[in-house]
């Protein structure tokens, strides 16, 4: 015979009271089986494998270890969405599913095929062009990645301070460039500029060089020799005949 008042228990010798397995206690009477503590919900049953498992039994509508995950629209009846679409149903707590659909399509179930590029999805004026479902942007300089809303180079940290401006590596090439070709033809103006005057300069000493052979030769008409020379001046060209017995001058 067990101890006066044991419930859950055995014995060996008289007066004793050893609990079975899942109870405790003086008398046998706490209940220490893992279904002891209610795991399962939403009105779910458990069952006990042994005194640390437990298996929970769950009522139509609810799914998981502990019927706790809802077993939705999506779960019930398949997901509805085309072209890849993705299912929601809010874990199962809708009251009916919607769809989540990838680009380049709309409509309750993904159905309708999309213009990508309507909106214009790409940034700073960059030129938006569809390609099956997807879209592709043309960025204008300075700007870069899928939608041009990444600005090329660390101008775009306006680094420079007290009102200083900031140069792209290849804007400062061009700068270069462009200052030495200005150079260059400035030069070259100069440098033509200088020859017109040593042209004017080198034509004036032979003009004037012309000139004192001309006065030479009527010198030498007057100290009494008879010449026929040719002048040719920068103005025109002719023939002058000195002769000092005749006394007369044929040009």
């Amino acid at each position: 015979m067990t101890f006066p008042g044991c419930i859950n228990g055995l014995c060996v010798e008289p007066w004793q009271c050893i609990c079975e397995e899942g109870w405790n206690g003086n008398l046998c009477e706490i209940d220490v089986r893992a279904c002891s503590s209610g795991p399962c919900a939403n009105n779910g049953t458990c069952v006990n494998i042994d005194s640390s498992r437990y298996e929970c039994t769950c009522a139509p509508g609810f799914s998981g270890m502990t019927c706790r995950e809802k077993a939705g629209p999506c779960a019930v009846n398949g997901s509805p969405c085309q072209h890849g679409g993705t299912c929601v149903d809010d874990e199962g707590w809708a009251s009916y599913a919607s769809c989540l659909c990838p680009p380049g399509f709309s409509g309750n179930f993904c159905e309708t095929m999309t213009n990508s590029c309507i909106p214009n999805p790409c940034e700073n004026q960059g030129v938006c062009t569809e390609i099956g479902g997807d879209f592709r942007c043309r960025c204008p300089a300075g700007f870069m990645d899928k939608t041009c809303s990444r600005p090329v180079g660390n101008c775009a940290a306006f680094p420079c301070l007290n009102g200083g401006t900031c140069l792209q590596h290849g804007q400062a090439i061009c700068f270069a460039v462009l200052g030495v070709l200005t150079s260059l033809v400035v030069l070259g103006t100069v440098g033509i500029l200088f020859l017109n005057k040593c042209e004017t300069w080198v034509s004036n000493l032979r003009y004037n060089r012309t000139l004192c052979k001309k006065r030479k030769l009527l010198l030498r008409y007057n100290s009494g020799e008879d010449l026929a020379v040719n002048i040719t001046l920068p103005e025109k060209i002719g023939m002058a005949t000195f002769s000092k017995e005749a006394g007369e001058e044929d040009i």
